[in-house]
């Protein structure tokens, strides 16, 4: 797991530190770092693929543009570094930035360099989930070759299809099961949408709190290199006509992807998802801050940038529920120096209660801001 990550002279970031824990929240307003976080570990995952030989900006992963776009506006020197730290150890990555046009930065490693494969670096331990996630269509793509065997969902989840019809059956660990004492679904509903443990059951079951009585429904097609989705509401029946992704909104499609990799990611993985709450209503956004909580609880590292103080609420109802323990949680709110353009992080924390020790201004607090507008 990563304890630690620091960022010298990479965009946003002039040298902060990012202290972590299994369930890392990113909050602030936009522009303010949270994605420069995301994209220098995707940054450096991707380099892992050429064997760490060279930083590489642009790639599947992330697509970066070249050493000027990534090198922070107000850096004194060409050199951007990356610092990891875990298990006690660290490794850094310096980068040489010199040459503006250049989109492969020469490095060098200081340090234990197996703590890049260890974190970041291995074959089936990394998902990285972005903001701009499939949408509802007729046809899915399958993977194809070591994207298949290593259960990869892409960035944009658009195998997440393909992985949940492949893998409907397998077993969802006890601690990742959807919450059968939810409000507002009834027993009697999840008995017939979601009564079984596998991966299909499990992520109809977390639906239900998006969309009660939807059941979800993945298949390859025969002699094609497409699957398909379907989803069936069965309140009425099990004999309900299924509906296309494209008749049903997007919702219930753009959270595919993180509901499968939660339910899915082996423990020791890491986890990167961007904005979770996207098109779900304040419900389904709490039920998403619970999965994560969930799913960090049962030892997946979590990194998720949100904008939803829902996700944060049902992350907040984890700890107090003792589903996730406190101290399993970083919550790092970022802002940014407008003369300066660098960006600075405080970390208020979640107590055993739910409560958080301070709020930030800024973090979380705009209903509160607009509702004493309204009063005044």
């Amino acid at each position: 797991m990563i304890d630690e990550l620091r960022l010298i002279n990479f965009k946003a970031a002039r040298d902060i530190k990012i202290r972590m824990s299994e369930l890392t929240l990113l909050a602030g307003l936009n522009g303010s770092g949270k994605s420069t976080v995301l994209q220098s570990l995707g940054l450096l995952r991707q380099s892992t693929f050429s064997g760490m030989d060279a930083l590489h900006l642009q790639g599947r992963l992330v697509e970066l543009g070249r050493a000027r776009d990534v090198r922070h506006v107000g850096a004194a020197t060409d050199q951007i570094t990356f610092e990891v730290s875990a298990f006690g150890d660290k490794v850094e990555v310096h980068a040489n930035a010199a040459d503006d046009e250049s989109d492969v930065l020469p490095i060098e490693i200081v340090g234990n360099g197996a703590l890049l494969g260890q974190t970041v670096g291995g074959l089936n331990n990394f998902q990285f989930i972005q903001a701009d996630r499939m949408v509802p269509q007729s046809l899915y793509r399958q993977a194809f070759g070591a994207d298949r065997v290593n259960g990869w969902l892409g960035c944009r989840g658009e195998f997440a299809v393909d992985y949940l019809s492949a893998h409907a059956e397998d077993r969802v660990p006890s601690g990742r099961h959807y919450p059968k004492d939810a409000l507002g679904v009834s027993q009697d509903l999840y008995k017939l949408v979601a009564p079984l443990e596998n991966l299909e059951d499990q992520v109809s079951g977390w639906m239900q709190q998006l969309s009660p009585g939807v059941r979800v429904k993945a298949y390859q097609i025969p002699s094609s290199d497409s699957t398909r989705l379907s989803y069936q509401y069965m309140g009425a029946g099990p004999n309900e006509n299924a509906s296309r992704p494209v008749n049903v909104g997007f919702g219930l499609t753009y959270s595919i992807a993180i509901l499968v990799a939660c339910l899915s990611a082996k423990s020791g993985s890491l986890l990167l998802i961007e904005n979770p709450e996207a098109h779900l209503h304040p419900q389904g956004q709490v039920a998403m801050g619970l999965l994560l909580a969930a799913c960090a609880a049962d030892g997946v590292q979590v990194i998720v940038e949100t904008h939803s103080d829902h996700v944060l609420n049902g992350i907040r109802l984890a700890v107090k529920n003792e589903s996730l323990l406190p101290n399993k949680v970083k919550l790092c709110y970022f802002s940014r120096d407008v003369e300066l353009g660098a960006c600075t992080i405080e970390n208020p924390a979640v107590e055993q209660d739910g409560q958080l020790t301070n709020w930030p201004r800024g973090f979380f607090d705009q209903w509160e801001r607009s509702l004493d507008e309204l009063l005044r």
